[in-house]
């Protein structure tokens, strides 16, 4: 193959790289609704990085077991729980690496519970082999309110 051609594939491999990258991120963000809605810790646990941070309102946890025990305490009501995540922009960072934004909508639902809120999420990613996994993590909330009475204020 003559140099131009090298050079050609190349830069596909490259484009190619950064593609499943930041569709890997995407991915990593659905598993991750996932794990929150139905709530399930196996699959929660296998999408952060076992050295992760969350950062939260509440402060920061290090690692993927604090972020389960986080999580597990969180989601402890028997609520019924639906996720939406939105207006995702995942940024390429180098090979293997993506920052995500997103947007998100949450709703809480239980005998005397009715909950909407909405937030943003700061996701870095680290992809190996295919699979996302959450490195740090920012969950910043904006609005938390009962939908029985409203948000306005």
């Amino acid at each position: 193959m003559s140099d131009t051609g090298d050079l050609e594939l190349q830069v596909i491999l490259e484009r190619l790289e950064r593609l499943e990258t930041t569709e890997a991120a995407r991915v990593t963000a659905h598993r991750y609704a996932q794990a929150i809605d139905t709530p399930d810790f196996e699959l929660l646990a296998e999408v952060f990085a076992p050295d992760a941070s969350l950062t939260t309102r509440r402060g920061t946890r290090h690692s993927r077991d604090a972020i389960v025990e986080y999580y597990r305490e969180a989601l402890a009501a028997p609520l019924a729980r639906r996720h939406f995540i939105v207006n995702q922009q995942v940024t390429w960072l180098a090979p293997g690496e993506a920052l995500m934004r997103s947007s998100f909508l949450y709703t809480f639902a239980g005998d005397a519970t009715s909950i909407l809120g909405w937030g943003g999420y700061v996701d870095r990613v680290s992809v190996q082999n295919g699979i996302g996994m959450i490195v740090e993590k920012t969950i910043t909330v904006d609005a938390h309110a009962d939908s029985r009475i409203g948000w306005a204020d």
